[in-house]
């Protein structure tokens, strides 16, 4: 830290609604890391109790329980897209006033999984950053979740409206905004084609101490974590497989169905694998290549968006174009060759040790967060 900002501790306020993954472990990482100078307290709305006490000095949940949605049932899905909304509103603003009474000298805003930029935004009187992990609102923006053309007019024109009115919302929300920040350069130039607004660059780090090569067997050929979703490139990696010569042991880590909450089983399954694969659509960053090359495994990716910040292509796994046939012959060929994976774990390892610590990413956001306090 510079020595202009040398000493002076902050009260700082976090505020996510973010699912389980890596962004969210990303803004745990940077907490823990400030809270060794700092006062971090975390503000949240979840419907139940948080496992994740150890990376905030307090944790103030306001418990928002939204109704579950899986189709066929217009009556929920109206009450979603209107009253639902409308209380998650005076659930930010109640939670602003709140963070304003607190005495905080600066609040790090993150992302909504409802609306993308938190309603919070137009309420906070405290200087705040919004750190945004992927401004691709994908149900407003997102080609690949287009309205679908076979369904009836009422369904079209009530999904067009709803989009709409979101997009108005979720824009207004950036306006009130006036600091951003992303974790990768492949966001800033989304954000800033998105918004038409400029975003400072933080990147996530490792816990690199945490997740580091152990003496395990490696029972595991390809580990790959994801969703069912066709964004996370799930469709495609499983025609990957369909393809390759081999058949290798597969451990498929779908997170819409199973997630791992203890990180000492998420490092085991690291230190189990031979290769890694990424395979997902647009990833602005992605925790899972950064974790896995820390733990000494090379990572297979697509050769798009932020794989190509965390990926060096021939020395810490190898990019591809998304061409299943070529990938699948890419893996034949590196398990077949084990040499091959130990040299470029090697070098990812000491890639990630050079480059990709949470102390200097934590460095960084700090000094914008002391530059924006008010002592």
């Amino acid at each position: 830290m510079s020595d202009i900002f040398s000493g002076r501790k902050m009260r700082i306020a976090f505020f996510h609604e973010l699912p389980p993954g890596g962004a969210r472990r990303a803004v745990n990482e940077y907490a823990r890391n400030l809270k060794k100078n700092h006062i971090i307290d975390l503000y949240i709305t979840e419907h139940k109790s948080t496992n994740e006490k150890t990376f905030y000095t307090n944790i103030f949940n306001f418990p928002f329980s939204p109704k579950n949605w899986q189709g066929n049932n217009w009556k929920v899905r109206l009450y979603k897209d209107s009253m639902e909304l409308y209380q998650l509103y005076k659930l930010h603003r109640k939670i602003a006033n709140h963070i304003d009474n607190g005495k905080y000298n600066v609040a790090f805003v993150s992302a909504s999984r409802y609306i993308q930029t938190p309603f919070i935004t137009r309420f906070l009187k405290v200087p705040f950053i919004y750190f945004s992990h992927d401004p691709f609102y994908r149900i407003i923006y997102d080609s690949f979740l287009a309205i679908p053309k076979d369904i009836d007019v009422f369904r079209y024109l009530y999904e067009k409206l709803n989009r709409f009115v979101r997009k108005i919302l979720e824009r207004e929300n950036v306006n009130y905004a006036s600091i951003f920040v992303v974790p990768s350069k492949f966001i800033s130039d989304l954000f800033d084609k998105t918004y038409n607004k400029r975003a400072g660059i933080v990147y996530y780090g490792v816990d690199s101490s945490f997740f580091k090569p152990g003496n395990i067997n490696k029972d595991i050929d390809i580990f790959y974590i994801g969703s069912h979703h066709f964004i996370d490139g799930y469709e495609f990696l499983k025609d990957v497989l369909n393809r390759m010569k081999l058949k290798p042991k597969t451990r498929l880590l779908l997170t819409d169905i199973e997630w791992i909450s203890d990180d000492k089983k998420l490092r085991e399954l690291y230190r189990r694998s031979r290769i890694v694969v990424c395979t997902a659509y647009r990833e602005g960053l992605g925790m899972v290549a950064l974790e896995a090359m820390s733990c000494g495994i090379p990572v297979v990716a697509v050769d798009e968006a932020g794989h190509k910040e965390t990926v060096i292509d021939g020395f810490t796994g190898y990019l591809l174009e998304r061409d299943p046939q070529k990938m699948a012959k890419k893996l034949d060929y590196l398990l077949k060759h084990p040499e091959q994976i130990s040299k470029l774990g090697k070098q990812a390892r000491e890639t990630i040790l050079r480059k990709w610590s949470w102390p200097k990413r934590t460095e960084e956001l700090e000094n914008i967060l002391l530059k924006h306090a008010i002592f």
